[in-house]
């Protein structure tokens, strides 16, 4: 009973001598953790963080002599090294937040290279340095809270899947798309697929540092368009192109897309677990890409 009126005298004091020293009040809002620590004869209270600076550290130490003390405050020192006899020193945990700024809109960019998966025929052999990706989310609803931020956009996307060896998209009689050779004696340049999309990207991001950030979540794509362009020269050195549209692209696709987030540039991967084209007019692939995202 005489250690708890002591104390809670010696923090009364401690206040009243503050205020007739600096003539104001100390006061935090929103901070992130305050902790007390009361020994034998010390009281340590320490505040990390608050509004408008998560960085913010204070710290007020009471040594209890009978009914006297001697205080001691620290105001954002890089490190604590009081420790308190008996009492186990807690290790301070570093969280880094986003900035709350409310509901905001922002626009992005994505550049890219597209391929496929182990799931295409042995006879398709698409390059990945010539298939691209672009996409572009026009408008993008961005929502921070304290640890996390919440993404949600509109946009467009087009994906480019080349050939540039002996086989080529065709697309038959019966409106069928095949994995097929050339003409005999022809001399191709390339043979590839587009399928044009419109997309709507959902990400949850998370900071690991002031600079460093991940973010992950779903893309659903609404594919509007697909077309199939083969150049080559025939036997005789002519020019040929052979093109088609509607090569049977699945209606909608999801994509897992990931960005992580650096102080110079920005970079995105996709993997979608849905097959590119409708499988029973056309052959089996799923789409990787990677890029940067700006």
């Amino acid at each position: 009973m005489k250690h708890t009126f002591l104390t809670l005298t010696a923090i009364v004091a401690s206040a009243t001598m503050q205020a007739q020293q600096s003539n104001d009040t100390i006061r935090f809002s929103n901070p992130r953790s305050v902790e007390i620590i009361s020994g034998d004869s010390l009281q340590t209270i320490k505040v990390y963080g608050k509004e408008g600076d998560p960085d913010y550290t204070y710290q007020s130490t009471i040594q209890l002599v009978d009914s006297n003390y001697v205080g001691k405050t620290d105001i954002n020192r890089d490190s604590w090294d009081f420790t308190v006899p008996f009492i186990k020193k807690k290790k301070h945990e570093q969280r880094y937040d986003y900035e709350d700024r409310g509901l905001e809109l922002t626009t992005h960019l994505g550049l890219g290279l597209c391929a496929t998966d182990v799931s295409n025929p042995a006879d398709m052999h698409t390059s990945v340095g010539s298939s691209w990706e672009i996409f572009w989310t026009i408008l993008e609803w961005k929502r921070e809270y304290r640890h996390s931020k919440w993404t949600v956009g509109f946009g467009i996307d087009w994906r480019n899947y080349r050939m540039t060896n002996r086989q080529r998209f065709l697309k038959d009689t019966d409106s069928n798309v095949l994995v097929a050779g050339y003409p005999d004696n022809a001399i191709p340049d390339f043979s590839r697929l587009k399928v044009f999309s419109l997309q709507v990207p959902a990400l949850y991001h998370y900071p690991f540092s002031r600079k460093y950030s991940i973010g992950v979540g779903p893309v659903v794509n609404f594919n509007t368009h697909s077309s199939l362009k083969t150049r080559y020269k025939d036997a005789d050195g002519r020019k040929q192109k052979d093109t088609a549209n509607n090569v049977h692209a699945n209606a909608v696709t999801v994509d897992i897309m990931a960005v992580a987030h650096t102080p110079l540039v920005n970079f995105y991967f996709k993997y979608s677990p849905c097959e590119v084209l409708n499988t029973t007019y056309s052959p089996k692939f799923r789409s990787i890409s990677f890029g940067v995202y700006l």
